[in-house]
């Protein structure tokens, strides 16, 4: 079957304080503390959905995807292997700071990511209360959110993660003269959990270009642009609308110089779902600031 939701994301930073305060004003997640030496963020009934490393140098430490059963994830490790990649299974000290019950890791070939096949995560008991009263986040059987990655080959990118990883395709958007081109990829009925891109102008393959999540109101973004612009935290993309997925959503940029998008009233893929490709990313909204 494939992957089935994008579950975690743990990143390596430089300015742990100027994230946490990202992920707790403007957000509103919940700080968890754990004796990992590391600092989590609760935001739905899972025990952490984003985890943030203290490190000298800013990055990936790990993308989690998620597997239905052990079986699955099973199934999906020896397809993994068999396309001739190399993946060693997590010892039990790592399986508990995730807070899963088993995974395998490896280094995803399209697109060099530290990449984590996983499944059984922990659900706590009490709900999720947001410090700042956030509505809560579209997650549960969608996932997190989802990943856009730039990668060097993108023919084989599309044949990896179709091919080995079970992803669907959702559509394309080619714009500006063909100079940018994205693929997006569904695992469920998000929209997509996964897009990719060929690089363009400076960025080399292998760069990370944004995570996002949706949030359950569009209440909840609106508050969030208020405080990112009262915070004066840099914007990458104003308010605007998708073409593709119709979310609507703003984007920021991170302490650790990728994107982070927060939008709501995302569209759903279906069985009858048809790809389509479109010119452009946004039907309205979405402009760089003015410098």
């Amino acid at each position: 079957m494939g992957v089935c939701g994008l579950g975690y994301v743990e990143f390596n930073v430089t300015d742990l304080a100027s994230w946490t305060t990202i992920l707790t004003r403007v957000f509103g997640m919940q700080v968890v503390e754990d004796d990992s030496g590391c600092r989590r963020f609760r935001l739905d009934d899972w025990h952490h959905r984003i985890s943030l490393h203290q490190a000298a140098a800013d990055g990936v430490a790990a993308i989690g995807w998620e597997l239905l059963n052990e079986i699955e994830l099973l199934a999906q490790v020896e397809r993994v292997r068999a396309a001739g990649v190399e993946v060693s299974e997590a010892g039990a000290k790592v399986c508990a700071e995730r807070k899963v019950t088993r995974m395998f890791q490896f280094i995803d070939p399209a697109s060099t990511m530290p990449t984590e096949l996983f499944f059984g995560a922990r659900s706590e008991m009490y709900p999720f209360v947001s410090p700042t009263g956030v509505s809560g986040y579209n997650t549960g059987n969608l996932g997190l959110g989802h990943v856009v990655y730039f990668v060097g080959d993108y023919a084989f990118s599309r044949r990896f993660y179709t091919e080995v990883l079970g992803f669907n395709t959702s559509d394309y958007i080619i714009w500006d003269g063909g100079e940018k081109d994205a693929t997006f990829y569904h695992c469920n009925p998000r929209h997509h959990s996964l897009a990719v891109m060929p690089p363009f102008g400076d960025i080399p393959p292998g760069t990370f270009n944004h995570l996002m999540l949706e949030a359950a109101s569009i209440d909840d973004v609106g508050r969030a642009y208020d405080t990112v612009r009262d915070l004066d935290i840099p914007i990458m993309m104003e308010f605007g609308k998708h073409t593709n997925d119709h979310t609507e959503s703003f984007y920021i940029v991170t302490p650790s110089g990728f994107g982070l998008e927060y939008g709501a009233n995302s569209r759903l893929v279906g069985e009858d779902w048809r790809v389509r490709t479109y010119d452009s990313p946004m039907l309205w909204g979405h402009r760089e600031p003015a410098v």
